[in-house]
């Protein structure tokens, strides 16, 4: 091969270099997983502060309004869970007690908080175990009306201090550990060692 047709050579290998480098689609850069992790936690982290402004705002605007307490109680639930990306819960049942009213749940926890909003003028409070598989509050026989509202980790008996209805929680006999308070008292705790465990508690007396 000649010198010429040496240099030819050359120079058309280059020019294909060059026509390679160009027809030739960069690589992005790839993003390392701990910092899409990372700024995932972060998006998740400013959710959950945003939810709990919303639950405290929503709380404060309806101080004083008792029917949408019972609301509140549900909304936040739900809403913490959304953001805190657990399943959404079932949205709990709410009973209005104007004379009789009951309303059956489940409680498979082995600890199971009753709170009652305030003492009453008259009326009772019972809490039974029994070897029922569900759970069940009811109230009824007395002047008033109650809001009976399944949460989480137990039962509110939202009520009005003027009433005097008495109210009657059945708890299966896996429930071992029942903390009942009833306004600003210091809760009460009872431990069941299964079916057959009764407690009353008379509403006037607890203020």
């Amino acid at each position: 091969m000649s010198q010429d047709e040496s240099d030819l050579l050359s120079r058309r290998a280059q020019r294909l270099s060059a026509l390679l480098r160009e027809v030739d689609p960069p690589v992005p850069p790839i993003v390392f997983p701990a910092e899409r992790i990372a700024r995932a936690a972060r998006r998740r982290s400013i959710v959950r502060w945003r939810v709990a402004a919303a639950i405290a705002l929503l709380a404060l605007g309806a101080v004083g309004v008792r029917p949408v307490r019972a609301w509140i109680f549900q909304a936040a639930h739900v809403l913490w869970s959304a953001a805190a990306g657990a399943p959404r819960a079932t949205p709990a049942p709410v009973a209005r007690a104007a004379g009789a009213s009951t309303v059956t749940f489940s409680a498979a926890s082995a600890t199971f908080v009753l709170r009652v909003a305030r003492a009453q003028v008259g009326g009772t409070l019972t809490v039974e175990t029994t070897s029922s598989a569900s759970a069940s509050a009811s109230a009824g026989g007395g002047q008033g009306s109650a809001e009976l509202v399944v949460l989480p980790d137990g039962l509110r008996i939202v009520n009005d201090s003027a009433s005097a209805v008495s109210y009657v929680v059945r708890l299966p006999a896996t429930v071992a550990r029942i903390e009942v308070g009833v306004g600003a008292a210091a809760p009460q705790v009872f431990r069941s060692t299964g079916s057959g465990g009764r407690w009353v508690l008379d509403l006037r007396a607890v203020r």
